[in-house]
Order: structure tokens, then sequence, then C-alpha cells
């Protein structure tokens, strides 16, 4: 059973397991919010190397209901369960799901942030958006693990809240088709991705030709893709290439001066606000899907 005071700690007082969060039989104190310092870990993965982890085959494989319980209606035990695709918290693909859970129903996947870490931006965004739902895709697993137990310790503590908000460990310039559907996407969020500085590493670059004709197939007409990064070289970059693709237009000052996401990208990502600290440049681009 869970007890909350103003500290976020839990006094355990039976030993029980509820989803994957376990519980002591002595009285005891128990923090659930996770420690970024226990899930540090190397800034960058080669994204091109072959995936060692399961992904799906297509977006028919995906069980949605497993990453947001209860927008699906499913039990608050179930609603606590983890499944990050980590070793810690596994997940498999192994047949088509139901088309309800499946993305083919209401309930579906809106806003995508590729390279999410530590989460920073999609805790904004779910909060900010309460009816719609926000995920994050990181292809290092130990920041998976503290975004994912980060939701738990949030749903738990602020019931009905941070339900539209989960992760997955995936490598998404890979597999982010296999996840989502044609046209599924309101808006799809690059921040502060790795600049792979090499001119030998540029084709490990998130935006690029090739990827900018993907992600257009998982947005839908008018939705937005947007790029975020404190490195100008990188920003030209993603000028030049959303420029020169025929399915994305830039959107002026104009256009964006009512869209909150830019606040949010901004100031609420961990790498971000690092680079405000240390009084760093930032540079974004929006593009809508024409």
């Amino acid at each position: 059973f869970f007890f909350f005071n103003d500290t976020a700690t839990t006094e355990i007082y039976t030993e029980q397991i509820v989803g994957s969060v376990r519980c002591v039989q002595e009285t005891g104190t128990w923090g659930l919010m996770p420690k970024k310092q226990d899930f540090r870990m190397r800034a960058h993965i080669n994204p091109l190397n072959s995936t060692p982890f399961p992904y799906p085959l297509n977006p028919d494989y995906v069980d949605w209901s497993l990453h947001y319980p209860a927008i699906f209606g499913k039990s608050q035990q179930e609603n606590i369960k983890l499944y990050l695709n980590t070793g810690e918290y596994p997940t498999e693909y192994p047949k088509e799901v139901l088309a309800e859970y499946n993305g083919r129903g209401q309930n579906k996947v809106e806003f995508a942030d590729v390279g999410c870490g530590y989460g920073g931006l999609i805790f904004a965004l779910g909060k900010a958006f309460p009816t719609n739902i926000v995920f994050g895709m990181e292809i290092r697993d130990k920041l998976v693990n503290f975004v994912g137990e980060k939701v738990r310790a949030l749903r738990i503590e602020n019931p009905g809240q941070f339900n539209n908000v989960s992760v997955i460990r995936t490598n998404a310039m890979r597999h982010i088709s296999n996840y989502f559907r044609r046209g599924q996407l309101l808006k799809l969020f690059f921040c502060f991705p790795d600049p792979h500085f090499k001119k030998s590493h540029e084709r490990r670059r998130i935006i690029n030709t090739g990827l900018l004709t993907e992600y257009a197939y998982i947005l839908r007409p008018k939705g937005r893709l947007y790029a975020i990064t404190d490195v100008k070289n990188l920003h030209e970059w993603h000028v030049q290439h959303l420029d020169n693709h025929k399915l994305f237009r830039k959107l002026s000052e104009e256009e964006l001066k009512d869209d909150p996401c830019i606040e949010l990208m901004w100031n609420e990502t961990e790498e971000g606000k690092k680079v405000a600290r240390n009084n760093g440049h930032k540079f974004y681009v929006v593009y809508e899907r024409v």
C-alpha cells in the first residue's frame, strides 16, 4: 500500500509486488523518483550498428496499451508496469496486436521526441498537452530506464497525470517507421542531436535526405518537425536538407508565434538547460509537412 508525503517518498507496510515496484515487508521509506547519477552512461552510440534488441515488424505489432494502460482502460496495477525494451524492463513484438491497441483505433501517439535523453521535453509536453499521447525514443538503455522509472513515479505520485507519457529503447534511425503509421504524427522533435562532427560520420546525423522522407511519411499534412541544436554548423545542415526536401516547408516566426512547443523545446530539455547555464547559443527551425 502506498502513502505519500511532501518529499515524494513511500511508506511501505507489507511485502507485495505491484507491477514492477517491489515493496518490503518491514515498515520503511522508499523514494520513488529515480536519480540521474544512477543512470549515467556515455553520451553517444553509433546508430548504424546492427540492432541488438527487439523491434516490431511493423506498427501492427506494437501494443500501445502496455505503454499507456490508463488511456486504454486498464488497471492502476497495469499502469505502473514498465515495458521499455531494456534488459531490466523487456518487451517483445511476437505477433500482430488487436486494432484497438496497435494505433489503428482512436488512441494513438501524436507527439514523438527522437533521442529524448532524460525526458525533460516529453514530461513538459505531456503536462502541456494532456489530451495528446507523447512518446520518447532513445537508444541508450540506462537513460530509457531512468525515464521509464520517472514516468512510473509521477503516475503514482500524481494520480490521473502523466498517463499520456511513455518511452522506449529503440534506434529511430532504423526503426521509427516500424512504430508509426503513415500520417500519424502531429509533432516530431529532434533536440540537441549528436552533431557527428567528422566528415566521415555525417551519414550518422539524424536529419538527412533519406530519413527526412521517412519522417514525412509518418507526419500528417501540416504536421510539424522541430529541430534545435547548440552547434551552428549542424543547424545550417538542418536548414539545408529541410529546405531541399520537397515535402517540407519552413515556417516563419509569424507562423510560430503562438506555438507553445517552441518555448518547451528551448527551455525544458536537459541539454538545453546545460547550454543556458554555460551561456551558449541555441539555434532552432520548424518545418511543416506539406
